[in-house]
């Protein structure tokens, strides 16, 4: 990118830039497009189609089923603290 191109992507942009901010901006594209080159020398054979789009993948999901429960008496043995039928825990919120 020269500083041709950066002042017109400034203008429709609506951006006032300085002449120092015109180099310092263009300084940094320099800085992005190089490492962009080193991003696209990266050997990415090994990544699969699937990689590519995860947004596509299903969720795991498994199948809401009724089963065993604790009875209140269990609970209650267990619990540091239970009074008429519930778990006492410490204020978190104060009031």
């Amino acid at each position: 990118m020269d500083s041709k191109q950066l002042q017109d992507i400034a203008y429709l942009s609506r951006l006032k830039l300085d002449g120092k901010e015109l180099e310092s901006m263009l300084s940094d594209f320099q800085k992005i497009m190089n490492y962009v080159e080193k991003v696209k020398e990266l050997d990415t054979s090994s990544v699969s189609e699937e990689d590519l789009y995860p947004h596509l993948k299903e969720n795991a999901t498994r199948i809401d089923a009724v089963g065993d429960s604790l009875s209140r008496d269990a609970i209650s043995g267990v619990a540091p603290q239970f009074e008429n039928g519930y778990i006492v825990v410490p204020r978190v919120i104060e009031t």
